[in-house]
């Protein structure tokens, strides 16, 4: 439910709540008003009457006083007028029902009939010593009564209730559009920072709401500011590192030619080795190694400058893997290891991309096989087809990829501990991830059987 729905509805609910007990304490009080005029007027009335039997009791005139009580009957809206001695037995009784003075009970001694209240007081009878006199009322007039108040009390209570519930609907969504904008420019403002633009503080003067609008504008300008600043730094590192790559590929090409010029120079002893055999193939190993990192600087800053693939074809993933595997093959067995290359009999499905950088994963994974298999152990490269795609294995009988560092391995400069299997200088596998993943692919690294690392990636069919 979105913010102005939210307290909209709280203030709906809020006003209802608070106009409902109004009322229905304005109906309480007005009932309880209506009940105590009903006693006031019966305890007159009853009082009137007690005055009428005792002055005509004392003359002893019952029979003019029955005549007296039949017209009260009549004429003050009493409903029925008993006297009781003081035995408790009926010396008179009036009334406008016969049935209703049948079913009287003397008092205290029953509840009266339905639509009938009863008041009793004592009343002196004259020679016949001191009784009780009871009156009873209809009630049909009070419950009217009641009910109108009910009826009038339900009927403002609504009005008043729609009303309230109208205004705080009204408050809540102009309260809950005006954070909502505010959180829609916090959200943009996340994912554009540079396209900031300030929000207005309308006229709410020292309002919560323009105390909130005025600090995200101060938040926005700074990150605007930020963004902008970073992106200034990128840019200049790109170009930092696109020079230095340039300026660095022609003299290793030369220190290359160079190791290569001497080495077939220099002198040969009789079994046909160079003098100082160990110093030239450091020297060929580390030009090589340095000359791979630069292209890896060089590819990833490509990769992360695009953000899409500048060319794609349809490729062999394992025709790559031959020929991988057949450039390899010499390396390794310079280094007394096994490479073994595993392919299906029938051809792989094409996957859509980039054949140079895709070969350069291959390289990169086998390169790093080869590094860290120490000799006499195997290094196998594999492809098949799998869940709609190929999937690649480069695997080593060396010491492996610590479970503590795979979650990390791919990160660019990595290097938890370069004597297990992390890479040089975390550029080889980092620029692998980024080609797998523009590919549309997935990379990871897992245990080789017996032991060993087993670096594998698959990328969707063509």
């Amino acid at each position: 439910m979105r913010l102005s729905q939210s307290l909209a509805l709280t203030f709906f609910l809020f006003g209802a709540l608070i106009t409902g007990g109004l009322v229905a304490r304005h109906v309480t009080q007005a009932r309880a008003e209506a009940y105590a005029r009903t006693r006031r007027l019966g305890a007159v009335t009853l009082e009137a009457v007690r005055s009428l039997v005792q002055a005509q009791a004392r003359q002893g005139r019952f029979l003019e006083l029955g005549r007296d009580l039949s017209g009260l009957v009549r004429l003050a809206d009493v409903a029925t007028v008993v006297v009781y001695d003081g035995r408790g037995r009926r010396l008179l009784a009036r009334g406008d029902d016969a049935a209703l003075l049948a079913r009287l009970p003397p008092p205290g001694r029953g509840a009266p009939p339905d639509g009938i209240y009863l008041a009793s007081t004592s009343v002196a009878l004259g020679a016949r010593g001191r009784g009780t006199l009871q009156v009873g009322f209809r009630t049909a007039s009070l419950e009217e009564r009641l009910r109108r108040i009910a009826a009038e009390g339900v009927q403002a209570g609504v009005t008043a209730s729609l009303a309230l519930a109208l205004a705080g609907w009204l408050i809540g969504l102009f309260a809950g559009e005006r954070i909502e904008r505010v959180v829609a420019r916090i959200e943009k403002l996340s994912a554009e920072p540079e396209r900031f633009r300030p929000l207005s503080r309308g006229s709410g003067g020292d309002s919560e709401v323009s105390r909130l609008a005025a600090a995200f504008n101060r938040m926005g300008a700074r990150l605007k500011a930020a963004t902008e600043a970073r992106r200034r730094l990128e840019e200049e590192r790109r170009e930092l590192t696109a020079m230095l790559v340039h300026d660095l590929k022609t003299p290793l090409t030369v220190i290359r030619s160079g190791v290569s010029l001497l080495g077939e120079i220099a002198p040969r002893g009789p079994d046909g080795r160079r003098e100082h055999e160990r110093t030239y193939e450091l020297l060929e190993l580390s030009t090589e190694r340095l000359q791979r990192m630069v292209e890896d600087v060089l590819q990833l800053a490509k990769l992360e400058e695009a953000s899409e693939l500048k060319r794609e074809e349809d490729v062999a993933l394992d025709e790559l893997a031959r020929a991988c595997a057949k450039d390899f093959a010499l390396v390794a067995g310079g280094r007394r290891q096994t490479l073994a290359l595993e392919l299906p009999e029938t051809p792989l499905a094409p996957v859509r991309g980039d054949g140079r950088l895709l070969r350069r994963v291959l390289d990169n994974l086998v390169h790093n096989a080869v590094e860290h298999t120490p000799p006499g152990g195997t290094i196998t490269l594999s492809a098949r087809a799998e869940g709609g795609g190929v999937l690649v294995e480069v695997s080593d009988s060396g010491p492996g990829v610590p479970p503590e560092a795979r979650a990390e391995v791919f990160r660019k400069f990595f290097q938890k501990d370069v004597k297990r299997h992390v890479g040089n200088v975390g550029l080889g596998l980092a620029l692998c991830e980024k080609v797998v993943t523009r590919h549309g692919g997935t990379i990871g690294v897992g245990d080789a059987r017996p032991r060993g690392a087993r670096f594998y990636f698959s990328i969707p069919a063509a």
